[in-house]
């Protein structure tokens, strides 16, 4: 587990946790798939600037060692510093369990000791949002977010109006898929507060059948899923960019999804699973 205490400043004495003094910069972080992101945005009209690592082939994902670094770099571009960071947007995933516990501790360390309000969005929220959020290439046009799951399986998550922003709750996919695989699971205080579309599992064999499920036909697809699956994709009449960049998320559209949502303490944001881990306790094996 990440230990990001050490990284950031104390935090003022009179600065109530998840407060951020006025006009503060706003970062985020995002380790749910293979490359490690941060963006961050500065007061005023500042221009926000985003930074993106990709492990090379056949590299781990390197958040433990990254994230940080991408963080500071982000800050240093707003002409920023950790005393200035007033709101911690973090992508929950879904995506791999290890990714995404790093982000999340990390940025339940930053929001503890720098004093800044933490918000958790679902991290297919941020692909949507580049593509058919606010000046998106398909603007306001139905987005569909396929990444890869592993065990032969996508998530998918549906975005009948374009980006998040437009979403009204509407979860736009099969009615008994929600977010979570267990029916027998806790709610998760951040799904209800943001209460956008929901991701689900399908076999990457059934995609086909998934899509024709869809309670509204995607007119786009990104995400790493869409690259790897883009002949069954188009063959359903549904655009895969050819832009790499277009599948892979951005730490400032990251921001934009989540514009409006409320802070909440770090020990209520928690990542978006959809499913039980890979790893199976030696205990249960038997």
């Amino acid at each position: 587990m990440t230990d990001a205490g050490p990284a950031g400043p104390a935090g003022d004495a009179g600065r109530a946790a998840g407060v951020g003094p006025v006009g503060a910069v706003t970062l985020a972080l995002d380790t749910a798939t293979p490359a490690t992101v941060a963006g961050a945005t500065g007061p005023g009209g500042t221009p926000g600037v985003s930074r993106i690592e990709l492990p090379g082939p056949g590299e781990r994902p390197g958040h433990t060692r990254l994230l940080l670094g991408l963080a500071e770099e982000v800050l240093a571009g707003t002409g920023g510093t950790w005393d200035d960071v007033g709101r911690i947007v973090l992508g929950l995933g879904p995506g791999t369990f290890t990714g995404i516990r790093v982000g999340v501790a990390t940025g339940r360390a930053l929001a503890l000791s720098t004093g800044a309000g933490l918000v958790g969005v679902p991290t297919p929220w941020a692909l949507a949002e580049a593509v058919g959020g606010a000046g998106g290439t398909h603007e306001g046009r139905p987005v569909l977010v396929v990444q890869d799951a592993r065990r032969r399986e996508l998530f998918l998550t549906l975005f009948p109006d374009g980006g998040p922003g437009g979403a009204g709750g509407v979860p736009g996919g099969p009615a008994d898929h929600g977010a979570r695989a267990d029916a027998d699971a806790q709610p998760d205080p951040i799904a209800e507060r943001a209460s956008g579309p929901a991701p689900f599992t399908a076999a990457q064999d059934d995609l086909a059948a998934a899509l024709a499920a869809l309670s509204v036909a995607p007119a786009v697809a990104v995400g790493d899923g869409a690259l790897a699956f883009a002949d069954v994709l188009r063959e359903a009449g549904v655009e895969v960019p050819e832009d790499p960049a277009a599948h892979r998320v951005d730490g400032l559209a990251l921001i934009r999804a989540a514009a409006g949502r409320p802070v909440v303490a770090p020990d209520l944001v928690r990542p978006v699973y959809v499913r039980d881990a890979d790893a199976v306790p030696t205990a249960d094996r038997r």
